[in-house]
């Protein structure tokens, strides 16, 4: 049943691969006028959410083959989450700045992948929680943990029994 469970989320850090491509797809979009406006969009957080799906997956194995290497991939895992989640800030900011001229389709082919990618990222966060005190404010701006910890209201509830073992 746990070799179950840690597939099942190791598999939740590596769809990230997936969703990556799926962004890096749109550029290929007959509804995109302009590839090279998209690229400029969405390169930047596809590679970095290969980089940090890398770190991540590479991080998840290694919490279960050296449980003493805690501390190491705390700092590890904190980062390839922060990066995700400065990515995403960057991409709307992006987005933001050109809707206003030319890319308001570029934004609607794009935005439903990458709201996907924030989601999965955020399970994965919990997923990391369950194993490593991880700090939010070392990952995200406040209101991003704030309605993070909304959002995520029962895992945490679960997250703090567990770690104060009740």
């Amino acid at each position: 049943m746990k070799n179950e469970i840690l597939e099942k989320q190791y598999r939740q850090i590596t769809a990230l691969y997936d969703m990556a491509e799926e962004l890096a797809s749109t550029v290929e979009s007959g509804f995109v006028q302009d590839t090279d406006a998209q690229i400029a969009i969405v390169e930047p957080l596809v590679h970095q959410v290969a980089d940090s799906a890398d770190i991540l997956s590479e991080e998840f194995v290694t919490l279960f083959e050296v449980p003493a290497g805690k501390k190491t991939a705390k700092g590890r895992i904190e980062g390839a989450l922060r990066k995700v989640f400065t990515a995403l800030e960057e991409y709307r900011n992006r987005v933001g700045l050109r809707s206003k001229k030319t890319v308001v389709a570029l934004a609607n082919i794009a935005d439903p992948i990458v709201e996907k990618i924030r989601k999965q990222v955020e399970k994965i966060t919990v997923i990391f929680m369950q194993l490593v005190n991880l700090s939010l404010d070392r990952i995200m701006h406040k209101y991003e943990a704030e309605e993070f910890r909304r959002s995520n209201e029962k895992a945490f509830s679960t997250i703090t029994t567990t770690q104060l073992g009740y």
